[in-house]
């Protein structure tokens, strides 16, 4: 994103640093699996309610 100044870029990545290894390990693990957690449940464009028709 573009929005975001480069002050605040900044701020977000020195309480990222700031926090402990296992920490920003925790949250990347749970990031993640959010990620794959959405992507398991998209569906390709156009098989919206194809799929359980007869």
């Amino acid at each position: 994103m573009k929005d975001t100044s480069d002050e605040i870029k900044e701020m977000q990545l020195k309480l990222w640093l700031a926090k402990a290894p296992q920490e920003r390990l925790r949250q990347m693990l749970i990031d993640n699996e959010s990620l794959y957690v959405f992507w398991a449940n998209l569906k390709p464009a156009g098989t919206r309610n194809i799929i359980n028709k007869k």
